[in-house]
This record gives C-alpha cells, structure tokens and sequence, in this order.
C-alpha cells in the first residue's frame, strides 16, 4: 500500500494546478470538513450542504489551472462556498416562489420560507407581482407554474403554438423575478449578513 504524501500549501497548490489526484485528495481532506460546516450553518440543511460541497471541488478541478499556488488557499474555498450557497439558496426560493402555491410543511409545521416569510404576505406579493404582468402573459404563466399544465395543454386551451408559450413564460418569469427580488433578498440577508470566512 502506498503511503501517503503530505505537501506543504503552496507544493499541494502547485501539484492541484498540475492535475495530480493525490494533491486535491489532500486538499479535500484538508479542508471538506471546515467548508461542510460552514455550508450547514448557511444552508441549514445537510444532505444540500454535501451536495454544494461536492459541486464546489468539481468547480476547483475543472478550474485547476487558475490556481495560484502564491495564494491562500482557504479564503478562496470559503469564497466559492458561500457564493454557492447563496446560489442554491436563490435557486431553492425562486422553485418555492413560482412553483408551489400552497405550502408543504415538513415534521415541525414549518419550511424554510415560511420560518421567515408570512405565507399571506408572500401570497399577496406574489398576486400583486402578477398582477402587474400584462395579460396573456400573467394567463400563460399562471397556467404553467401555478397550475401545472404542461406546454402541450397550454397550447390547445389557449391555441397557440408552443414558441409562443414558451416566449409568454419566459418574459413573465423575467419580471416575476424581478417584481419578487425584494422579498428573496430580505430573506437572504436575514441568512447571510453574517458570512463571515
């Protein structure tokens, strides 16, 4: 069984830079425990947190190549994970925003938005923001994200083609987002004013 090398920070940036797995192996074992802490604290959920992890050293191996072996290692890991997770916050919102009209709660009766957001304010910011759509696009997209229907269904309730679907959603979805970012980004500083590396 081969032993294993142990490299000084800027040799183990060095070897990384150069595609060596024993390297990043070590630089894994250095620093996934650190980061899966703070990827928990962030994200409040674990099996995420692994994922985002797991994401993150793909990201650094298929970015190897611009790595500076001259710099902290650390800041920049910690860097990449909470823009990460601020990410795959975003993303978790936007689903819970757009997707679910009603809430699932989980065990304890709550769920992430919910622990933070009146669900009858964001009910009411959500009518409001469609509201403001024009109204084949606040028809379309209602029918697609609030209602479920499939593009197909849309196209022969509505009889439209599918590109017109298609270009009715993605308009309302760009402004439903924007009309909403004020809510998700109240949420996300209350998460993430105190990142702190």
């Amino acid at each position: 069984m081969k032993a294993r090398v142990e490299y000084s920070e800027r040799d183990l940036l060095t070897e990384v830079r150069n595609g060596h797995h024993l390297a990043f192996e070590q630089l894994y074992r250095q620093y996934a425990p650190g980061l899966t802490l703070k990827l928990v604290s962030l994200l409040k959920d674990e099996e995420l947190a692994g994922d985002v992890l797991q994401d993150l050293f793909v990201k650094l191996w298929e970015t190897r190549s611009q790595i500076d072996p001259n710099q902290s290692i650390r800041g920049y890991l910690y860097t990449i994970a909470v823009n990460m997770a601020k990410g795959t916050f975003r993303r978790s919102l936007t689903r819970q925003l757009f997707i679910q009209s009603e809430f699932v709660h989980n065990e304890e009766g709550l769920n992430t938005v919910s622990q933070f957001i009146n669900q009858k304010e964001l009910r009411v910011a959500i009518e409001q923001a469609l509201a403001k759509l024009p109204p084949r696009q606040r028809e379309v997209y209602t029918m697609f994200k609030l209602d479920g229907l499939s593009y197909k269904e849309i196209q022969d309730k509505l009889g439209i083609g599918k590109p017109a679907v298609n270009r009715l959603i993605q308009e309302a979805g760009k402004k439903m987002k924007e009309y909403l970012y004020p809510i998700a980004y109240i949420y996300l500083c209350s998460t993430i004013l105190d990142f702190s590396i």
